[in-house]
């Protein structure tokens, strides 16, 4: 689906595995540079059209192109309305997989969006709905989603999808490992009413388990934070990816 092949202002529909795209070209005029528009349906069609997301594509971007709508169609939600996206950047950046870190007190801008950057790319969220990819030369991948409907989750898998676009190999796998809860009263955990330990470490326990996690979606959870550690290390082992020191 190259759309640099398209005349200006011809239209054409592309259908992917999730929905159909419209796209329509715009060429270079006194002094501009040429774009392509894509729109994305919702699921479910309305009479008026539906739109959940307009995407702009400049010439670096189009041989992302089929990628990028693909993701973003394969996220959009059922239906679509005309109100404002229903989540919160900070929310998305908290949720998304391609991050070296889930920590929050994440920066965020005078104008509400927040961004993080992966080895060779960085994303950042409006709270409008505008989603932008960039790496480090000149690829830009911009959209921007429409209708309530749009979670935090959806945001953050379709930032995830443009960063895994254009970043550099070895940020494909960013892993994590999960802190341990550590020693814990069972009141804590299950309320008045849970089991009863006392006389057990004096009603307390301990909870050594580790979750290992990466930003391709491989998932792991062990008994402690070293065999998380362990496993990450031979997950990226699998998939050619030189171990952190």
């Amino acid at each position: 689906m190259p759309p640099i092949f398209l005349a200006d202002r011809e239209t054409i529909v592309h259908h992917f595995p999730h929905g159909p795209v419209r796209l329509r070209k715009y060429a270079a005029r006194g002094g501009g540079r040429e774009f392509v528009r894509a729109s994305v349906p919702a699921r479910v069609p309305t009479r008026d059209g539906g739109r959940a997301a307009l995407v702009t594509l400049r010439p670096a971007a189009y041989p992302y192109a089929g990628r990028w709508l693909a993701a973003i169609v394969q996220y959009a939600p059922e239906r679509a309305d005309h109100r404002n996206p229903a989540f919160a950047p900070g929310s998305v950046r908290v949720l998304a997989r391609m991050t070296r870190t889930h920590a929050n007190g994440v920066p965020r801008q005078s104008d509400g969006s927040v961004g993080w950057s992966v080895p060779g790319a960085s994303a950042r969220v409006w709270p409008d709905g505008r989603v932008e990819v960039r790496d480090a030369g000149l690829v830009v991948l911009s959209v921007r989603l429409e209708g309530s409907a749009w979670d935090s989750a959806r945001v953050a898998a379709v930032a995830d999808a443009g960063l895994r676009l254009l970043c550099a190999p070895e940020a494909r796998h960013l892993i994590r490992t999960s802190e341990p809860r550590g020693w814990s009263k069972p009141a804590d955990r299950w309320g008045k009413g849970g089991p009863d330990t006392v006389g057990v470490n004096g009603g307390w326990t301990y909870d050594g388990s580790s979750v290992g996690a990466c930003s391709c979606g491989w998932r792991v959870s062990v008994p402690s934070r070293d065999g998380a550690r362990g496993a990450a290390a031979e997950h990226l082992r699998e998939v050619g990816v030189g171990v952190p020191a």
